[in-house]
């Protein structure tokens, strides 16, 4: 009589993962708090209303302005309906380089900025991923990926801090999972891009491999509560209804491959290494005598990676580097500018409001380095990746802190005095002779 309810509720369990993680990965569903706009807006314009996190567009498919303002107007004509915890960017790939020119209109990039503005949306170059940003649009050339990218910060409105709370209790929703949860409903391309976007340093992907072996063992504990016919609680079931073990252990392989790939290729600062090659030593320690090959290929290793140099590799630059540096050139003369009035300099009333913006600024560029901190990283492991541009400020601030070089006092010129020389004029000569020379005779020249 017990085995046919506990079979229902195993088959039910694959079935509910099976629907969850095929509406999560393939993005043509979003969340459930989000079907009704789906019900709205289908195709690309409801996968972009659909996003909760930044996500990047082809347009390639777009080849008539029509088709670029239906799309523009359906995404972004009214402001999402759902409140979002962090402010979300709609990349839209519009052109490339000589390589793939073909694949895009060549006005495609006009279409798609004239129908933002059609739909109110400003141009706004120094626009970041923050709510202070929504509505407005940026155009940027990736000379990296030799790609043009249409960047949209969307109107939408912010979860209050009782909405985020209220999602972070309850787990049963894809939208509130933890970043591991997510990875784990994942498709295993957008599971690759997302640890090199969010994950780009090694440290950070062992932290990752860490964090999802422990998933993977909530996953054997949930196998073996299954095997013994036993229900699952509310936290069980939810990962069960968004990932498997043979795709979780698939991404812990590829997320090992590259940790392995950046040892390798000596992708490593100085304390990396040195954190990676005693764990060489620890898991050398830890085979038995027995395990000949194993120890040789480790022993093959930890030499190998004693020999590698570090010194040249730098840590990643940060995501959002191009936007503060862009903020700090703004900043700096207002730094200057603060500094000269507490010497005691009176401000005219135009600088005294140029000053006042210093404030936002400075506030801008915090926010943006908090956005561009990494998945577990450390405030020490951001510093280190904000040297670059705490060097790059303060030569800017010294640039603009540099006394102005002295003009040479040209004064009056002597009457008749010669073009190419010309010889200060005597104290008190102020007065142009009434020949054809002068001072006034060679402003005119």
């Amino acid at each position: 009589d017990r085995t046919i309810p506990q079979l229902s509720v195993a088959t039910k369990a694959l079935a509910a993962r099976a629907r969850a993680r095929d509406a999560i990965n393939s993005r043509t569903g979003p969340p459930k708090y989000l079907l009704h706009t789906m019900a709205a807006f289908h195709g690309l314009a409801g996968k972009i209303r659909g996003i909760v996190e930044s996500d990047e567009f082809d347009l390639g498919s777009i080849k008539e302005p029509f088709a670029a303002a239906q799309l523009v107007s359906s995404a972004f004509g009214t402001p999402f309906d759902a409140p979002l915890a962090e402010m979300v960017r709609a990349t839209l790939v519009v052109g490339a380089g000589k390589a793939n020119r073909q694949k895009y209109d060549a006005s495609l990039q006009k279409w798609v900025v004239a129908a933002l503005k059609d739909a109110g949306y400003a141009d706004d170059k120094s626009a970041t991923c923050d709510f202070a940003a929504a509505g407005s649009f940026k155009t940027q050339h990736d000379t990296g990926r030799n790609l043009f990218f249409v960047h949209v910060f969307p109107r939408c409105s912010q979860k209050t801090a009782a909405a985020v709370d209220d999602d972070a209790a309850t787990a049963t929703d894809p939208a509130a999972l933890s970043r591991e949860h997510l990875l784990v409903a994942a498709e295993l391309p957008t599971f690759s891009r997302t640890v090199s976007k969010k994950c780009a340093s090694w440290t950070s992907k062992k932290r990752l491999l860490d964090a999802l072996r422990g998933v993977r063992a909530q996953f054997a504990a949930a196998d073996e509560k299954l095997m013994r016919r036993e229900a699952l609680d509310d936290d069980e079931q939810a990962l069960y209804e968004i990932g498997s073990t043979d795709d979780l252990d698939e991404k812990l392989k590829t997320l090992l491959a590259a940790c392995k790939a950046m040892v390798d290729a000596g992708q490593l600062t100085r304390l990396e290494k040195a954190a990676a090659l005693e764990q060489m030593r620890e898991r050398l320690d830890a085979l038995p005598a027995g395990a000949a090959k194993k120890r040789s290929n480790v022993s093959e290793n930890l030499a190998a990676l004693e020999e590698r140099d570090v010194s040249s590799w730098k840590p990643p630059k940060l995501e959002h580097d191009a936007a503060i540096r862009a903020l700090q050139t703004k900043l700096a003369p207002l730094s200057a500018l603060e500094k000269s009035a507490g010497g005691g300099k009176l401000l005219s009333v135009s600088d005294a409001a140029r000053l006042g913006e210093k404030p936002d600024l400075e506030e801008r560029i915090a926010k943006l380095v908090e956005a561009s901190r990494g998945w577990y990283e450390s405030d020490e492991e951001l510093a280190e990746r904000l040297k670059p541009l705490q060097d790059h400020f303060a030569k800017l601030k010294a640039k603009h802190s540099a006394p102005a070089p002295r003009k040479a006092d040209s004064g009056w010129s002597t009457a008749g005095g010669s073009r190419g020389g010309r010889k200060p004029a005597a104290r008190g000569a102020f007065k142009p002779s009434r020949g054809g020379g002068g001072g006034f005779a060679a402003l005119g020249d």
